[in-house]
């Protein structure tokens, strides 16, 4: 499943699940994402999904003409790939693109305590 989280200063305010359909962003009200901002063109952008060749689904970002631009990690886009925790930008409005087909999950180590007090390391396999 993948979605996008709108942050504000640092904490989530809304969430969007990304279907078979395009997910519109802008300012008119007939976006998924509406954004009530001057900065926003009323059609400013879309996320959909593809399959490549091998059946994995990717999500795009397209920009759709904006005046302001789309941006992925603060570069502007004019259709780009998503990435599991990009930062997208749409006027000043930040969203975060969450994959969790894409989340890798780190195994736990062990801790091991060494022969000097108080020193404890780990140790890859």
């Amino acid at each position: 499943m993948a979605l996008i989280l709108q942050t504000v200063d640092g904490v989530v305010a809304n969430k969007f699940e990304i279907t078979d359909k395009p997910l519109g962003f802008g300012r008119s009200p007939a976006n998924q994402v509406h954004i009530d901002d001057l900065a926003v063109s009323n059609e400013h952008a879309q996320i959909f999904s593809e399959t490549d060749k091998e059946g994995k689904e990717t999500f795009i970002l397209q920009d759709l003409g904006s005046t302001n631009g789309t941006f992925i990690n603060e570069i502007r886009i004019d259709k780009e790939e998503l990435h599991h925790n990009d930062s997208l930008r749409v006027g000043w409005n930040v969203f975060t693109f969450i994959n969790e087909n894409e989340v890798d999950l780190e195994k736990t180590r062990e801790i091991k305590k060494s022969w000097i007090p108080g020193v404890y390391y780990t140790k890859d396999k």
